[in-house]
């Protein structure tokens, strides 16, 4: 399946502002990819549709993924709208085409709410662009612009930070995932700031 004939697709399942996202998501992947010269291709596809499991509402997405046989924990019982990952890995491959082999696009997918540890880069540059698409308007959304553009793993620090300060604000579960994440980078920052420490009394 073509880029258009996947666009066209997605136009007829996801409501208008959905599929206007996605749009935004895809064209914002884009540029980063070019400026990190990341895969281009493997980049569009995973932008394009890293909302494609939307077209199930999160009122019955957990009732959803438990009839498809996907695994539900704990948080996202607790919290569907996180289901639309892994719903949309399963209509990636069975309506979109793509091959359940490529890992690559489908854990972009898969991440693109959480993060993770050890993330690729196209799974970090499609997880930025959802954030910093310019439909979005939260504070902090400039910095974080700016830092995706200078370092991606600057950017995902900074959404980490925003996304859990956020989450812990509004009384709302953390994914262990985005835990991870976290502390993979806050860890790795905090060796670098050590190192440098170092270096000046030495």
């Amino acid at each position: 399946m073509t880029i258009e004939e996947m666009r066209a697709l997605l136009q007829q399942s996801l409501k208008p502002k959905r599929y206007e996202h996605s749009m935004r998501v895809y064209e914002t992947a884009l540029k980063m990819a070019e400026h990190y010269h990341a895969d281009v291709k493997k980049v569009a596809v995973a932008a394009l549709l890293h909302d494609c499991g939307r077209q199930v509402p999160k009122e019955t997405s957990v009732a959803k993924a438990k009839d498809l046989g996907l695994p539900v924990d704990s948080v996202e019982e607790a919290q569907p709208i996180l289901l639309h990952a892994k719903l949309g890995v399963y209509f990636a491959v069975r309506k979109y085409g793509i091959s359940p082999d490529d890992s690559e696009v489908l854990d972009a997918i898969r991440y693109h709410s959480t993060g993770k540890a050890d993330m690729t880069e196209t799974a970090k540059i499609v997880f930025l662009a959802d954030l910093i698409e310019p439909g979005r308007d939260f504070e902090g959304v400039e910095a974080l612009r700016e830092a995706s553009f200078q370092d991606l793993d600057r950017g995902m620090f900074l959404s980490y930070e925003n996304t859990i300060r956020y989450l812990l604000e509004d009384g709302l579960l953390i994914h262990p995932d985005a835990v991870a994440g976290y502390n993979q980078l806050a860890a790795k920052y905090r060796t670098e700031q050590a190192k440098k420490q170092k270096n000046k009394k030495g």
